[in-house]
């Protein structure tokens, strides 16, 4: 049985307190984002992070971001290949700000002198990805994220409040009234109190055992978000990447489909193409995964890159440098296979952060705005995380004039005072990701996901009885989110493929509401 409001045990009274008017929790882009744009209209932040700014998956995209800034392109052109990638589930009235205040945005990147790739004559080289109708897709080599985010960051840091090695163990409510938030370093604990709180930590595709997340980024705290009180929204649409470097037993690092939009193509042993490369990711991954299962191995070959004279190592330093690490840099044939990527799903909220709970806001990969749909357009994250940033630091600043700190105590116990081995954590970190990717991962079926329910409430029995597991707790109570989520969705749309419902149904054009004591809604906007 699921009881979930506090998993930690606590008593603010005796702690040490802290107070800021603003906290955020997440150094990634979108985090940064909403720091710098905090910072812009006179708001001083606290950013908190669990190792130093700038480690995160955002700053590991090797992708672009797109925005339509091509001479032959426009607004609506992006929005429209926004919508038709988002398979009818879009919220098209936050697509519309989103493409049309991406373009802003992005220009803000270019004359804030960020290096975005350009030809011989100093124009900005835009290149082309899966599902774009144009090249729209702003590139720096294969680094973009860290190249905008060291932008951010370079006016960020020493401008804020900055405190690293902590990570959020529970957002505390009054009722439906935010109050702040209790942090721990390992050691000790402590609150923070506010009067806004942005949740900027990063998506979910760490829950699954094959995953291109880095620095084990999976999702906890959009649990602990559920926790207090804020829905979920679409967690089912998990986007498996097609082509991350596949060697038994190693990481599934991330090759870049900018690689695949340059010209490498994918071939089986024999040397065999057997999918359009451009397709939307989920066609691909599908058909990767399709070969593997009849017995077949999956490679990306570089070679048409080569041989159209590209230096691969000077445009894909930091795929070549991930290759290097895995003996694969001499070889043009590449072997790869999906791996979960992006969280379509997270966090309700719109794209000005705004969430159920007055205070809350939820920025990039850990909120849902419904901009992706049911399948993300190729570089679309980036642009998110920095529309979504600077929107949300001006409604911050809106809450923060019409509120004050609630000095409120808040205590809990929790049930067992027995804590559990780090090796025996480290077995049911792997059997919670194993029981994702084997039955909730790219097909599913009724009898899988009901599989995957009765293993997460097995595995939450056994957590029951130790005291130093709220965060495999919270990976749980979302992993069963996501799955109830996918049980319930009887179709197949986007991401979310059931292979005993393969076609999409015009019943559930509507999105997957998580809400208290994992009650499904589904909802239109």
């Amino acid at each position: 049985m699921y009881q979930y409001r506090y998993l930690s045990c606590f008593d603010t009274k005796n702690l040490k307190s802290e107070v800021v008017d603003t906290v955020i929790v997440g150094s990634g882009l979108a985090g940064l984002s909403t720091a710098y744009y905090l910072l812009k209209i006179g708001i001083k932040p606290l950013v908190i992070t669990k190792k130093r700014p700038g480690i995160s998956n955002s700053f590991l995209a090797q992708g672009g971001i797109a925005a339509a800034v091509g001479c032959n392109d426009s607004t609506d052109l992006h929005f429209q290949d926004t919508i038709k990638a988002g398979k009818g589930l879009c919220i098209e009235r936050n697509v519309r700000i989103l493409v049309e205040e991406g373009l802003e945005r992005v220009i803000d990147l270019i004359n804030a002198q960020v290096d975005f790739d350009r030809d011989e004559n100093g124009m900005l080289k835009l290149a082309m990805e899966g599902a774009h109708s144009v090249n729209r897709v702003l590139h720096s080599k294969d680094r973009t994220g860290y190249e905008i985010g060291k932008k951010l960051l370079q006016y960020v840091k020493g401008n804020v409040f900055l405190e690293e090695g902590y990570y959020l163990e529970e957002i505390l409510t009054d009722g439906d009234t935010y109050v702040g938030i209790l942090l721990s370093d390992g050691k000790e604990q402590k609150v923070v109190r506010s009067k806004s709180l942005v949740l900027a930590t990063g998506g979910y595709s760490g829950v699954y055992l094959r995953n291109t997340s880095a620095y084990n980024v999976a999702g906890d705290s959009i649990a602990v978000a559920y926790r207090a009180g804020c829905n979920l929204m679409d967690l089912e649409f998990v986007q498996f990447h097609p082509t991350a470097v596949y060697v038994e037993g190693k990481p599934g690092w991330l090759i870049s489909e900018a690689v695949r939009g340059e010209g490498a193509i994918l071939v089986d042993e024999n040397g065999e193409r057997f999918i359009d490369e451009l397709k939307p990711r989920d066609e691909v991954a599908r058909a990767i995964l399709k070969k593997y299962q009849e017995g077949h191995k999956v490679f990306l070959d570089i070679k048409p890159i080569i041989d159209k004279g590209i230096d691969f190592k000077e445009r894909f330093p930091n795929v070549y440098n991930i290759l290097k690490e895995f003996g694969l840099e001499n070889t043009t044939k590449i072997p790869v296979s999906p791996s979960a990527h992006y969280s379509i799903g997270g966090v309700k909220a719109n794209l000005d952060g705004k969430t159920d709970i007055k205070g809350i806001f939820a920025v990039g990969e850990t909120a849902c705005s419904g901009v992706h749909g049911a399948n993300r357009l190729a570089s679309n994250s980036l642009l998110e995380c920095i529309v979504s940033g600077y929107k949300t630091a001006y409604n911050v600043y809106i809450n923060n004039m019409c509120n004050k700190i609630n000095y409120v105590n808040i205590s809990n116990d929790v049930k067992s005072e027995k804590a559990m081995e780090k090796s025996d954590r480290e077995k049911i970190l792997k059997k919670i990701k194993t029981v994702m990717w084997n039955n909730v991962g790219l097909i599913r079926s009724k009898e899988s996901l009901e599989k995957a329910l009765a293993e997460l409430e097995n595995i939450y029995d056994t957590l029951s009885n130790f005291c130093n597991v709220r965060y495999l707790k919270d990976l749980t109570i979302l992993c069963k989110g996501i799955t109830l989520s996918a049980l319930s969705r009887e179709e197949s749309r986007g991401v979310h493929y059931r292979e005993d419902f393969p076609t999409q149904s015009e019943e559930f054009s509507k999105h997957t509401i998580l809400e208290n004591n994992f009650k499904i809604n589904f909802r239109r906007f």
